[in-house]
This record gives C-alpha cells, sequence and structure tokens, in this order.
C-alpha cells in the first residue's frame, strides 16, 4: 500500500504560517503576492518589485523566505493553482456567487464589471504598442487571427470586418491537425493576432514557433501572458479580461479587435470606405433591391379596414 505525497501548502498558507518571521519589506511583499496571486504568477521580480513599491532583490528574498527556492518557483506554484481554479465549471461558480440575486442583480453587477475591467485596460494598453499593431495590420499583405476556446466567433466576426474595408483577413482557429492547414501559408508578408489567456496552450506554442520560424509579426492579445511571451511576439496588447477565477468575459478582447479594426481603416478612409460602398453594391445586386428600400421590404402591411355601410 502506498502513502500519498502530502499536498504542498498553498502560497496564503505559507505567508499565514510565515508572518511573524518576516521582515517589514517582505512582509508588504507576501501580502501583495497573497492577495495578488494572478499578477504574481506571470510577472517579472522587477515588476513585482514596482508593484509593491521595493525592488527586484526584495521579491527574490520574500519568495525565498516563504519556503520557495526563489521566484521561479513561486511562480510555477501559483500557476498551477491558478490552472487548477480556472476550470470553467469553477469559474461559472465563482462568478455566480458575486452576481446576487434576481436577473436585474446580475444586470447591474455583469455592467459593472465590464466597465471596471474596459477602465483597467484603457490604463494598461501601451499607446505605442497600439499604434504598431494598427501599422503591422495596414502593412500586412493578410491579417491572420487565432482565438481558441469559444473565440472562433469573435475571430471570424473581426476578419469579416477587416475584409470589408479592404484588408484580406482570416481566422484560424481550428485545433489539432486542421490548424496546420490554416498555418501553411502564412508568409513573412503577413501578421498573426493571438489571442491567449492564463496559460500557453499547445496551439499558441505551435503557432509562436512557426512564426518565429518564418519571420511572421505576431500581435498578442492577453490578460496575463505579456511577460512570458515578450520576447516572442512584436507586440503585447496586455488588459484584464476578468477577475481571477471567474467566468472569463470576451468583452474586452472584441472591443480591442474593433478598436484595431476601426483605426486601421481611419488610417486609409478613401479606401475603407470605397470598399464599404462596394459591398453594399454587391449585395443590393444580391437582394435585387437597393438597401434603402430593405427597411421598406421588411415592414409589415397596413391592415385594411372595412367600413360598415349605415
Amino acid at each position: 500500500m502506498t502513502v500519498a505525497e502530502p499536498k504542498p501548502p498553498s502560497l496564503q498558507e505559507r505567508v499565514a504560517a510565515r508572518i511573524g518571521t518576516l521582515t517589514a519589506t517582505e512582509r508588504r511583499v507576501a501580502e501583495y503576492l497573497s492577495t495578488h496571486p494572478q499578477e504574481a504568477a506571470f510577472s517579472s521580480a522587477e515588476e513585482l518589485g514596482r508593484a509593491t513599491g521595493t525592488s527586484d532583490a526584495s521579491v527574490v528574498r520574500t519568495a525565498k523566505a516563504l519556503g520557495f527556492d526563489g521566484l521561479p518557483g513561486l511562480k510555477r506554484s501559483l500557476q498551477g493553482h491558478l490552472q487548477s481554479l480556472l476550470t470553467p465549471a469553477n469559474r461559472l461558480s465563482a462568478s455566480l456567487e458575486t452576481v446576487g440575486d434576481g436577473p436585474e442583480a446580475v444586470l447591474s453587477a455583469t455592467l459593472r464589471d465590464h466597465i471596471e475591467r474596459l477602465t483597467q485596460a484603457e490604463r494598461s494598453i501601451d499607446s505605442a504598442e497600439f499604434r504598431r499593431a494598427v501599422e503591422l495590420i495596414d502593412q500586412a499583405r493578410e491579417t491572420v487571427i487565432c482565438g481558441f476556446a469559444g473565440l472562433d466567433g469573435v475571430s471570424e466576426y473581426i476578419a469579416t470586418h477587416l475584409t470589408r474595408i479592404g484588408h484580406r483577413a482570416r481566422a484560424a482557429s481550428d485545433t489539432g491537425y486542421r490548424l496546420a492547414d490554416r498555418l501553411l501559408l502564412i508568409t513573412a508578408e503577413d501578421v498573426v493576432i493571438v489571442i491567449g489567456h492564463n496559460r500557453i496552450t499547445r496551439e499558441t506554442r505551435v503557432i509562436l514557433d512557426h512564426c518565429t520560424a518564418t519571420g511572421v509579426p505576431v500581435i498578442l492579445l492577453t490578460d496575463t501572458l505579456g511577460e512570458a511571451l515578450r520576447d516572442e511576439v512584436a507586440v503585447v496588447l496586455s488588459a484584464p479580461m476578468s477577475r481571477p477565477g471567474t467566468f472569463t468575459s470576451q468583452a474586452t478582447v472584441l472591443i480591442l479587435l474593433e478598436a484595431l479594426t476601426i483605426a486601421v481603416a481611419a488610417g486609409d478612409r478613401e479606401q475603407s470606405l470605397d470598399h464599404t460602398e462596394r459591398m453594399n453594391q454587391l449585395r443590393e445586386d444580391l437582394n435585387g433591391y437597393t438597401l434603402a428600400d430593405e427597411g421598406l421590404l421588411t415592414l409589415p402591411k397596413a391592415k385594411r379596414t372595412t367600413q360598415r355601410r349605415t
């Protein structure tokens, strides 16, 4: 009969057990790590030092004081813990616990949450990085958008809108062997948009390696992977997508992609309007009537009233 190895203590448990032995600086770092596990799991020592008002050396000392073999060991532990928390069932359960009772409360809480996320995104996105992303899309032969796990619809939606303003675009959201077909014809003249949350999936890893090998620039839209993948991509647009451990929202992703599309269109208004007008003409040819008449054609007919003779 084998005896199961004891489960290692969580970061919060380590902090609680050692709080009395930590210096004031180490206590400040430890409390931040304990209350911001998602940020701690994917940030560098320098970033954590800035966030806590200390230094990278203080962060490393704190990690060791908490019983880890340094910051890398602490981050591995947190990433494994977060992965177990961020299952769809657990995220939904955490979300339901915070929205209150009744449809009205859910609506209000959801709207407030998204307003908060978008406000944070406005602060966290580097304007120079955003401009660089717009330039890459504008100059590309084709834009390939890679979003997985429910993001295939968002990817197709944005690809359609880029096409409507005169930019070749397509989605590559297949998984497994089918993804190879979507990646095969990407060249250095293209740009790839990768959407990634919380962990680097097999598909994300293959895409990044392929783009590096073929010299294709990558725009990364993420909440937590910016630091981990910074050296492998051309642009990082980093913004919070949802509260740690709650149901993942794609609203921020959609709005970021729409902002990129509108910014590309604004860069060449004449071309964008010309292609949109040509699309409208094609729609009219397919419909058999002008779009201006479409509203009239779909209006319900007024009921005829018969007058009684007196």
